[in-house]
């Protein structure tokens, strides 16, 4: 059988169990053929096959990016210790679930003072939709509120959030961002988007992390135990 490619010359990154580095790979019908030397490989080459001198450069297995944004939310985290995880996996079912846990916090944190909800999802709520400014004004009318979504480009605010960062229905969206408004009536909705959110983070979240707190949120990614209520 003759493969559709063979490379050669190069240094194949296996990922075996020896790490093997192979000087070779032939591949067919997208998916790899052989791997081993140049002369176990290069016969594999037949008439219409690509051949391609890798000129002792390397080649990796494809990788498939799972997009956690590691850095940046662990970093975040650290930022707001304490925050309120709205995911399906803490048991929120619906909006009235997250309600009830911004509530509660109102209860805790004197007047004024921000509330920082993460991993809403949408998708797995009763409704499914977002809540809206409306619905975390019901909660906490006192208190600002931002909840970050699990898309990580779009988050919803309460109208005191909104407030405290001096964003009204006339203020123009910022360039890359939105914030979203109802059709019918030009008001608020409370969602925000892209560039929008970076108005409303830096209120929100505080100053950045030192290096010790960064580092210690990247430990608290890694063993699972950020303080999430």
């Amino acid at each position: 059988m003759s493969a559709d490619m063979v490379l050669f010359n190069g240094k194949g990154v296996t990922i075996d169990a020896k790490d093997t580095i192979a000087e070779a790979v032939a591949i067919k019908f997208g998916k790899i053929l052989a791997v081993g030397s140049d002369n176990e490989v290069k016969p594999l080459a037949g008439f219409g096959t690509k051949v391609i001198d890798l000129e002792g450069r390397t080649v990796l297995p494809g990788l498939i990016d799972s997009h956690c944004h590691i850095a940046s939310y662990s970093e975040g985290m650290q930022r707001v210790m304490g925050v309120i995880d709205a995911s399906y996996e803490a048991g929120v079912r619906s909006i009235a679930d997250i309600q009830a846990k911004v509530a509660e916090q109102t209860k805790r944190k004197p007047k004024g003072e921000w509330i920082n909800v993460v991993k809403e999802d949408d998708s797995k709520l009763l409704e499914r939709r977002h809540p809206n400014k409306w619905d975390l004004d019901k909660a906490a009318p006192e208190h600002p509120v931002m909840v970050s979504t699990v898309g990580g480009h779009f988050s919803i605010v309460n109208s005191k959030a909104f407030e405290l960062a001096g964003v009204t229905r006339d203020s123009p969206d910022p360039v890359g961002g939105r914030y979203e408004r109802d059709p019918g009536t030009g008001e608020l909705t409370g969602w925000i988007h892209e560039r929008a959110r970076q108005v409303l983070q830096p209120i929100a979240y505080g100053r950045e992390p030192t290096l010790d707190e960064a580092k210690e949120g990247y430990n608290g990614w890694h063993s699972n135990t950020l303080p999430l209520v």
